[in-house]
């Protein structure tokens, strides 16, 4: 039998297994949370074209340095405008508003509220530093400057800064095609009537809101308790999903077929169990470049495995550099059992104390098939195997849920 892996190890398995998704080139719309394969580069400078900070007036930086003095309005200048802008001459100024361009020979701008006029006259009360209120052309960045890197994973502010940019098309990895399937006669979908012995499926909902949160689409199924039934949606699965996350049916119950059934269908197993608390019955395989990931049957170990590990197989499918969930330090304000044999995962609530310590405070209810806990727990806590317990202020690692 294949002996019991780390969480450690199953988690560097998923970069060292896995190969990268096809890339794709999709338009800006469509780029949210995709990872990028090549760099995204700007197609202009930033700012494209000099222009004023805000509503005032433009002046040359002669007339800059002379305050006290008064000025003739002789134009406005408004955002937008792409007509053939009249030089300043000393003496005068011009109106202008927030992103307008400014005058060729410009040399600053003066907020509207620190100045004072009079029949068509501004009077500048003190002096201004040169290119005050300015922002000149390119000192963002300049055209072709890089602004995303191979393996970056798009955010709603990146996708922000690369349109400024003018970087309407980009080249990622092709978001993967997911599916999911509940096993189990006893589990129905929720708004279904119910027999006895039967309960309402926690972990359909779950699955698939964890990864709409993330910006996946995934297909949902249910199988029931034969292996004849598993083996065939297993079997549908592999051939049209990039990605099989299964809940239920990979431990050693008289029912559990998930590994015999995926196994006879050519996958190839890579670790099954590991050493962590909840959620030791996890199983990694590969059939031609398609994944499947087995999740117990408990919707608290299945959202632990959600964060972790379908996590990192994600990152790991897209390309993302680095791979899987990102710990933060953290300091817990109660005590919390530990377990000598395996690393245990803790649903917490983080709070930020007055000094900037994240203090994290242990909640009740942490069994593999308990929920309730989830309407305050914030952050999951790792706790590596020892045999004391770990005491309050104990520092420690925690990702957000």
């Amino acid at each position: 039998m294949q002996r019991m892996i780390s969480l450690a190890e199953a988690l560097a398995a998923y970069p060292a297994k896995i190969t990268i998704l096809p890339a794709t080139t999709v338009v800006l719309e469509q780029a949210l949370h995709r990872v990028l394969r090549t760099p995204a580069l700007a197609r202009c400078d930033l700012p494209r074209f000099s222009q004023s900070a805000l509503d005032g007036y433009v002046l040359t930086n002669e007339d800059a340095a002379t305050a006290p003095c008064t000025l003739t309005i002789t134009d406005a200048i408004f955002a937008g405008e792409n007509s053939a802008l009249k030089p300043l001459r000393r003496g005068e100024c011009q109106r202008i508003l927030t992103g307008a361009r400014v005058p060729p020979n410009a040399g600053a701008v003066v907020a509207q509220e620190r100045v004072g006029v009079t029949d068509g006259a501004m009077t500048l009360r003190e002096p201004l530093k040169p290119g005050a209120n300015i922002r000149w052309q390119g000192e963002e960045l300049r055209e072709h400057a890089t602004l995303g890197d191979i393996g970056q994973r798009l955010t709603p502010g990146h996708l922000a800064a690369l349109a400024a940019a003018g970087a309407d098309k980009l080249i990622v990895t092709r978001a993967p095609r997911i599916r999911v399937l509940v096993s189990g006669d006893e589990v129905k979908p929720v708004g279904t009537s119910l027999l006895d012995g039967q309960i309402w499926d926690a972990n359909g909902p779950l699955v698939l809101s964890w990864l709409r949160s993330r910006g996946y689409t995934a297909d949902l199924h249910y199988s029931g308790d034969t292996r004849e039934a598993v083996e065939a949606a297993l079997k549908q699965s592999l051939n049209d999903a990039d990605l099989t996350i299964t809940t239920g049916g990979v431990s050693v119950g008289d029912k559990d077929y998930i590994l015999p059934a995926a196994e006879s269908l050519g996958v190839r197993r890579v670790f099954w169990q590991v050493a962590q608390k909840p959620g030791k019955p996890l199983y990694f395989g590969l059939q031609a470049g398609t994944v499947l990931m087995g999740l117990p049957g408990n919707p608290g170990a299945v959202l632990i495995g959600l964060t972790l590990h379908v996590r990192a197989i994600l990152d790991a499918l897209e390309g993302t550099a680095p791979a899987g969930a990102f710990f933060n330090p953290g300091t817990l304000v109660a005590p919390v059992k530990a377990d000598a044999q395996r690393d245990c995962l803790s649903r917490m609530r983080l709070q930020i104390a007055a000094d900037g310590r994240a203090e994290l405070h242990p909640l009740l209810h942490q069994d593999s098939h308990m929920l309730s806990n989830l309407a305050s727990a914030t952050v999951l806590v790792h706790l590596p195997a020892q045999a004391r317990p770990y005491t309050a202020g104990t520092l420690v690692r925690w990702t957000w849920l």
